[in-house]
């Protein structure tokens, strides 16, 4: 048995038709705070079961009888979803999990620029050390991060980015899914480490040009500053700690922290990542 947690956001959704597709929908158990969300999953196979990061009890009762826990990382200040991951590592040793596949992002270290790459690097050694088999997939920014941006692009012939000139090696959330599942399924992947990132990388500025050829329409990139994003999230009503840690990341994306490129994604789900071409071609 194969359990997910976080199963309702978009990656827990594109993971379930991407083990919908192989085949695999009996053989996975869908944990998710709110299960009526995924009530028409039953229908399609899927086992759905009540969990809550908060709650250790409910974590150990989704893991009971799992081989596998694919934990999908939390949402919070650093210090909740280093909490909440310690709830699901502890939970699925309880349960005696075999192995767990977490998602991590690229470069989880506490001297990057994304505030929120602390969780990820305390959760990393946590399960280091943890005793259990475990598989880490370090996902790169997802194309869908930028899609208001694109689509305001689009619309208005401007693409605001911070560190235009810096390249990111996007993923899409079906890059990510598809690996997962070949993490999963595979062998020879515990006690490993992936780095989930596309095979090419892309500036703003070649972003807006692929933009312009695709649409028809003259986009230039603008390099904006970081506090502009943030000051924008704040408008629109989210929590500080959202609006500085998604800053954040941009301020990451701009310097560069997410330009290395990878062959992963077409290592483990046995197919290349999805071009910046074929991801824009939506916004045309």
């Amino acid at each position: 048995m194969i359990v997910i947690t976080a199963a309702s956001g978009k990656l827990g959704t594109t993971l379930a038709d991407a083990f919908k597709a192989k085949g695999l929908a009996g053989q996975v158990r869908l944990a998710v705070r709110s299960p009526d969300k995924l009530a028409a999953r039953k229908a399609e196979g899927f086992e759905v079961v009540a969990a809550d990061y908060d709650d250790p009890a409910s974590l150990r009762d989704a893991f009971a009888g799992a081989e596998i826990a694919v934990i999908i990382s939390g949402a919070g200040t650093n210090d909740i979803r280093t909490a909440q991951h310690h709830n699901a590592i502890e939970a699925a040793k309880a349960a005696g999990v075999t192995r767990i596949v977490y998602t991590s992002a690229t470069n989880p270290v506490s001297t990057s620029r994304f505030d929120w790459a602390q969780a990820h690097e305390a959760t990393e050694a946590e399960l280091k050390a943890s005793g259990i088999a475990y598989t880490i997939l370090r996902d790169n920014s997802y194309f869908a991060n930028n899609d208001p941006l694109f689509a305001n692009a689009k619309a208005s012939g401007v693409l605001p980015f911070t560190g235009i000139d810096a390249k990111v090696a996007y993923v899409s959330h079906e890059d990510v899914a598809d690996s997962i599942v070949g993490a999963v399924t595979g062998s020879g992947h515990a006690n490993k480490i992936y780095e989930i990132a596309g095979g090419e990388a892309w500036s703003a500025v070649e972003l807006a040009a692929l933009l312009s050829e695709l649409t028809g329409k003259e986009i230039k990139a603008l390099d904006v500053p970081v506090a502009a994003f943030e000051e924008q999230f704040r408008s629109m009503g989210l929590p500080e700690w959202v609006a500085t840690g998604v800053g954040s990341f941009y301020a990451a994306l701009g310097a560069g922290e997410y330009a290395a490129t990878s062959g992963d994604v077409e290592r483990l789900a046995g197919r290349p990542s999805t071009s910046a071409r074929a991801y824009l071609k939506a916004f045309a």
